[in-house]
């Protein structure tokens, strides 16, 4: 997204409700909190009412700076619920499955939270929902995760009506162990940190899994209201996941602006030029997806590095582990090592 659009209001007043429920858990006064992130004092009040990106960032980094807890992501995460999610919430509940869900929320995830951005993949018997941010966030980053990450857990057993089994749920976290995780550990998923990426990671087969809530004619619904939506809020332009799958596609082959842009229809001074709007560059989108192919492809494949190396567009094996280590702060063959072992 353009930085300029997180000034417009899209985050949903409801996760502002989230995050002021759980600071007036840690004895903290809301009109404080409220105060201190710059923020009215009537800015929660209306049940249909916006936050801007700014908005929603700023009271979520108080929060932390005001209760003194560095884990207030798991903390939200683990408050969260369908319910939380206002109209997203019924939609979910609506869809035919679980894959059709995700679906729903990777494609209008910008009225939500719309710094970040999911992307569904599959390998073999295993599902990921990998989320990535759409412009930097600073401090907040690994709080975001966090409660991302973690609320998307607590949603399959409520849609399944728990036939899906929250014990085959793995987080994977692209930073490091904080300090903090053992305090949380006993009511998280299993977790793995430095693994280059975030993401939740559950049984391919509960994607076909169906909601006893389904209704077909719910979610036509909800999808025309998103629509509107996306429209009124100037939304709909997804740069960087057209940008990302066409570079998917050219990784082994010619994969510069040029080419990018010329299957975008755009030329490749109007693609650099829209990418710096959206406070990103062409190369840091490259790199994004080789990353993510780098982890799916060693994670599910038996290629050698050198092999892998050639697929992502690397000139040899030793340059793509340089940037393998970079990413993750492991070799490719130790992060093979480091994701079969128990």
């Amino acid at each position: 997204m353009k930085l300029a659009e997180l000034a417009k209001p899209a985050v949903p007043v409801e996760y502002g409700l989230l995050i002021r429920d759980v600071v007036m858990r840690h004895g903290v006064d809301p009109a404080h909190w409220l105060a201190t992130s710059g923020a009215a004092a009537d800015l929660l009040d209306q049940p249909r009412g916006r936050l801007t990106g700014l908005q929603a960032g700023a009271l979520l980094h108080q929060a932390r700076e005001l209760t003194g807890e560095p884990g207030l992501g798991y903390e939200i995460g683990l408050s969260s619920s369908l319910t939380s999610h206002g109209l997203m919430g019924f939609g979910l509940l609506s869809s035919s499955s679980i894959e059709h869900a995700i679906a729903l929320g990777e494609k209008y995830l910008p009225l939500r939270l719309p710094m970040i951005a999911m992307s569904l993949t599959k390998d073999g018997t295993t599902a990921a929902i990998e989320v990535t941010e759409t412009v930097p966030v600073g401090p907040i980053r690994l709080c975001l995760f966090e409660l991302f990450l973690v609320g998307l857990s607590r949603m399959a057993p409520t849609l399944t009506d728990h036939r899906s089994r929250s014990d085959d749920v793995e987080l994977w976290f692209d930073e490091p162990e904080p300090d903090y995780y053992p305090r949380f550990a006993d009511r998280l998923p299993a977790v793995r940190f430095g693994m280059g990426a975030n993401q939740v990671r559950f049984p391919a087969s509960d994607l076909q899994l169906r909601p006893e809530t389904a209704n077909p004619v719910t979610m036509c619904m909800v999808e025309q209201q998103f629509r509107r939506d996306l429209e009124q809020l100037g939304l709909a332009d997804d740069l960087i996941t057209q940008v990302r799958s066409a570079v998917r596609d050219q990784l082994d082959r010619s994969c510069d602006l040029d080419a990018i842009a010329a299957r975008l229809t755009i030329s490749g001074r109007t693609l650099k030029r829209r990418l710096h709007e959206h406070g990103t560059s062409f190369s840091q989108q490259v790199e994004a997806v080789r990353r993510h192919e780098a982890i799916r492809l060693l994670e599910t494949t038996a290629l050698s590095v050198a092999q892998v190396a050639e697929r992502l567009g690397y000139a040899d094996a030793s340059s793509f582990s340089r940037a393998f280590t970079k990413w993750t702060s492991m070799t490719p063959g130790s992060f093979r090592l480091h994701r079969t072992s128990p």
